[in-house]
């Protein structure tokens, strides 16, 4: 924390801060006592006391000097842990939002090639019957990925050839990036106004060269328009509870907003001031005072996508009450936490001073006590007074030590408090990534499964080597796209692996399957319907010879005309151990070098304590891990935290339960119930 915008700040932070400031005005009243209690002794004991008089005004001084020293450290132990919650908050809206974004990169460039799409627009004499079943299609498609708003197709000169939105009139399109997309080697991104979405404002859209795969001619463009609002709507909601006072913004490279959780104080549409190679800054926004933090996307698998930035603005007045949990020991946080001791140097300090101070007291009621026997009548008066003059400081030693432990106290249990709601809040994140990632794996496979030369090759009977290697092609474009799999593969009816993506994955081919999911998988007649293994060992994912442990996302793939008749399966093998250790990685806290900080751990595990994942490499997947009872009984969508001891080490432990994402593991066609849980120390 930049010590020097701290102090250009103070006057404004300390008004915000009530604590700090009630233990900035007693201590200012004490010190006044203090003096006055001096003054008095210098008037009526300067002849036998002198030197402790002067010691006294020299352990005053000291006090003085701790006391600003502590009130420095308040504010800024109170700054920074603002600082610290609404950064995490803005880089999770920002990289949660640009996860998200990265699949939809992968959507452009598949369905850019599907079959039927190149077929369609190689047809120039369409009837309306032809358009009517790609539009079908299309819609097929976006009942699996719910994250568009509009799909459309267009041939070279910018002529709509389908879409859905039958709201959206548009016939034909001179936006710009179809040009641009025709140069393009892969997807373009884009948000802005355009004539794709009349009168809807800027909006979101991932367009790709629709190619001919024999000839490499551009046949048309696909664009998928995201519903960036609800995607925008989604996220704040989730990260409500966590942000009381909090508005959330994304923010494009001009500090122009283009999504607000509150439209009423700070709306979308205007430009603000940035805080991104700052610690903070102090904003006014319409008379209110907030402080505000921006910060740049981490991204993912390489992807940052466009330039857009987290940023979130705290209410000032409000941004440091205090929250600090009443139940929690300020002694065993002292004793045992690791951040303690930056805190309590003052607070020993005071002590020491306040001993020095105590041995001064006896020595002067000694001599007062000796000054009382003199002859000389002037000395007994000043010996009888100094007693009382000795105990009033004393007193307000005691009661300017009272206010250093306190403030120390109180600041422990803050932070403390702090550092739990930060891993409740962790932990939450990142079943939250978890859910959100898998939602796209339930997806691929359902729509992969539609692919019509699948269909049409399973259809056969008796599959070719030359049908098996199309297929082993297609798998494998598929692949390089989605790189989260290790291996697709088709089966047919009898469970046979028919054609695989990883030409490692060759010698399955042959294999039959008899795995429940697979049985489950054929069974399926529904295009929306899809089945998920176990979180099991298998050599479908193995390395090295050594099988692992993974999720397998199945289901059927049916006949054109005939969804009941069933041909055989697709299986996506999920490359569980980097997705899932990256997942938790990504959550953890960090220090100013970007390192995780030590004793910090994060796990996904079922209910019963099957591990599924640990940053923790002593932990293994399938591991059997002993929970606390109330992390075990969370329902669907809950979180707690609890603070706990481990091995004289004090940690903040977090978990919580899976709440799905938009219909995944919420319409009731799949059930798994996941934890994670978040372990910081203290």
């Amino acid at each position: 924390m930049n010590p020097e915008l701290i102090e250009k700040h103070e006057k404004s932070l300390l008004q915000a801060m009530p604590d700090t400031s009630n233990y900035l005005k007693r201590l200012t009243r004490l010190d006044r006592q203090w003096t006055m209690a001096t003054m008095t002794g210098k008037i009526n004991c300067s002849r036998i006391a002198q030197t402790l008089i002067d010691f006294i005004i020299k352990t005053q001084d000291n006090f003085s000097g701790l006391k600003q020293t502590l009130i420095e450290i308040l504010i800024k132990e109170n700054t920074h842990k603002v600082v610290q919650e609404v950064s995490s908050v803005a880089q999770v809206v920002i990289d949660i939002l640009k996860r998200n974004l990265f699949e939809r990169t992968a959507d452009v460039g598949f369905l850019a090639t599907d079959d039927d799409l190149v077929r369609f627009l190689e047809n120039y004499e369409r009837t309306a019957h032809e358009v009517s079943e790609i539009e079908e299609r299309l819609r097929e498609y976006r009942a699996k990925y719910t994250v568009y708003n509009e799909i459309i197709v267009l041939d070279t000169e910018g002529r709509v050839c389908a879409h859905l939105d039958q709201n959206n009139k548009i016939n034909v399109s001179r936006d710009p990036l179809i040009e641009e997309t025709f140069s393009a080697e892969d997807y373009v991104e884009t948000y802005r106004e355009s004539d794709l979405a009349p009168g809807a404002g800027k909006v979101l859209i991932y367009s790709q060269a629709i190619k001919s795969p024999e000839t490499g001619e551009i046949l048309g463009i696909l664009c998928l328009i995201f519903d960036f609002a609800g995607e925008m709507e989604g996220i704040f909601n989730n990260l409500a509870e966590f942000s009381n006072d909090t508005i959330l913004m994304v923010m494009d490279e001009k500090g122009y907003a283009i999504a607000s959780s509150d439209s009423n104080n700070a709306p979308a549409g205007r430009i603000y001031s940035m805080a991104l190679d700052e610690d903070f800054q102090l904003v006014n926004i319409d008379g209110t005072t907030y402080l505000s933090k921006t910060v740049r996307t981490k991204g993912y698998q390489g992807f940052l996508g466009l330039t857009w930035y987290g940023h979130v603005l705290k209410k000032l007045e409000t941004a440091f009450d205090s929250s600090s949990d009443s139940s929690l020991d300020a002694n065993t946080i002292r004793d045992k936490a690791h951040f303690s001791a930056r805190l309590t140097h003052v607070e020993e300090s005071s002590e020491n001073v306040l001993s020095d101070l105590e041995l001064v007291v006896q020595n002067g009621e000694i001599m007062a006590a000796k000054k009382c026997i003199e002859p000389n009548q002037v000395e007994q008066m000043e010996g009888r007074a100094l007693p009382h003059i000795l105990n009033e400081i004393k007193k307000i030693g005691d009661q300017v030590q009272n206010v250093f432990q306190r403030s120390t106290n109180g600041l422990l249990k803050l932070v403390t408090a702090s550092r739990l709601h930060e891993t409740q809040f962790l932990a939450r994140l990142a079943i939250d990534i978890m859910d959100r990632n898998l939602y796209e794996r339930a997806n691929d496979c359902r729509w992969w499964a539609l692919t019509s030369d699948f269909k049409s090759i399973l259809a056969k009977g008796e599959i070719e080597n030359a049908d098996r290697e199309k297929m082993r092609k297609i798998l494998g474009y598929i692949n390089s796209l989605y790189t989260v799999y290790t291996n697709l593969f088709i089966y047919d009816r009898s469970g046979k692996i028919i054609a695989c993506s990883s030409t490692g994955e060759y010698s399955k081919e042959g294999r039959a399957l008899n795995a429940g999911y697979v049985n489950e998988a054929l069974r399926i007649t529904d295009s929306q319907l899809y089945c998920v293994s176990d979180f099991f060992k298998t050599d479908l994912y193995a390395t090295e010879g050594r099988d692992r442990y993974t999720y397998i996302y199945n289901t059927s793939i049916t006949e054109h005309e005939d969804s009941s008749h069933v041909l055989g399966g697709i299986g996506i093998v999920f490359d569980s151990e980097p997705e899932f250790e990256a997942m938790l990685s990504d959550v953890l806290p960090r220090d100013a070098q970007g390192e995780i900080l030590e004793g910090a751990e994060g796990m996904f595990l079922e209910p019963q304590g099957k591990l599924i994942s640990s940053t923790n490499p002593e932990h293994k997947a399938g591991d059997v891990i002993k929970l606390d009872p109330d992390f075990k009984n969370l329902n669907e969508g809950e979180s707690t935290v609890k603070l706990l001891e481990d091995e004289g080490v004090l940690y903040a432990v977090g978990c919580a339960h899976s709440a799905g994402y938009r219909e995944y593991k919420r319409d009731g066609s799949y059930k798994n119930d996941v934890l994670c849980v978040v372990r910081v120390r203290v």
